[in-house]
C-alpha cells in the first residue's frame, strides 16, 4: 500500500526555502498532488522533482475525481500532497480525500509545518474548515468531567492536547463519547503513528506503556454517522 505524505509548506506560498527533509521525501515520491498547475509547477521546480507525475485536488474536485485519484495513488509507493500554501486539509481542500485514503488502507504521514495542531488535523481525515482547539483538560476531577462533556456536545471538530504520559487516561476519559477520534503520536518523527476509531478501540491498539507527545482529534460526527 502506498504512503501518502501530507506536507505543510510556507504560509506565504514561497517554495524557495523548502526544508531539506521535505526535499528528500519529495524526491522519493512518484506522484505529487497540488491544488493547481501553476503553484504545483513552482513547487516541483523548487524541489527539483520534475520527473514526478502531477495531479490536482482542489475545492472544485468532484467525488468521482477523488475516487480516481485514490485509484491512481495505488500505483505509487510514495505520494506527496501539498496545498498552495500552509497545511493541506486544514481550511483547505483534501480532508475528505485523506479520509478516503485511510479507508482504502493507505498509510498517511504528516510532514509538519509550524504546528502539531494543524499536522494532526491534516492526517485525521475529519472536517476542519472550522474546528475548536480546547487545549489541555483540567486536572481536577469535576472540572475535567465538565471539560469532556463540552467536547461531547461540541458541534465542531475538537482538538485536545495532553501530557505525553497520560494518553491512556485521556482515552479512558473520553470512552463515553460516541464520536470518531484520531490519535496522532510523535508527529513528524520517524515513528509517527495515527490511530483512528472509537476511544475504546484505540486503547486496544496502542502499546500499554506508551509515553509520547500526542494530539487527539475528535470528529464532529457521531460514529454511526460515518
Amino acid at each position: 500500500m502506498p504512503v501518502i505524505y501530507v506536507a505543510g509548506t510556507d504560509i506565504t506560498g514561497d517554495y524557495s526555502n523548502l526544508p531539506s527533509h521535505l526535499r528528500e521525501i519529495a524526491s522519493s515520491c512518484g506522484l505529487v498532488i497540488g491544488e493547481d498547475r501553476k503553484n504545483l509547477g513552482r513547487f516541483v521546480a523548487a524541489a527539483d522533482i520534475r520527473s514526478a507525475e502531477q495531479m490536482f485536488l482542489n475545492e472544485h474536485s468532484l467525488k468521482r475525481e477523488k475516487d480516481f485519484l485514490i485509484e491512481v495513488c495505488a500505483e505509487f509507493e510514495q505520494v506527496l500532497l501539498i496545498s498552495d500554501a500552509g497545511t493541506p486539509c486544514v481550511a483547505d481542500p483534501g480532508y475528505d480525500f485523506i479520509n478516503m485514503a485511510w479507508k482504502a488502507g493507505y498509510k498517511i504521514v504528516s510532514i509538519p509545518g509550524p504546528s502539531s495542531i494543524t499536522a494532526a488535523l491534516s492526517v485525521s481525515g475529519y472536517f476542519a474548515e472550522s474546528f475548536h482547539f480546547m487545549g489541555f483538560p483540567p486536572k481536577e476531577k469535576d472540572k475535567r468531567k465538565k471539560f469532556f462533556d463540552r467536547v461531547d456536545n461540541n458541534r465542531d471538530t475538537v482538538v485536545i492536547m495532553e501530557r505525553p504520559y497520560v494518553v491512556h487516561q485521556l482515552l479512558n476519559d473520553v470512552v463515553f463519547i460516541d464520536k470518531q477520534m484520531s490519535l496522532s503520536v510523535n508527529l513528524g518523527m520517524p515513528d509517527e503513528a495515527t490511530y483512528r476509531g472509537k476511544a475504546k478501540d484505540i486503547l486496544k491498539t496502542i502499546p500499554e506503556d506508551m509515553k509520547a507527545p500526542f494530539v487527539l482529534v475528535v470528529s464532529k460526527k457521531r460514529f454511526k454517522e460515518d
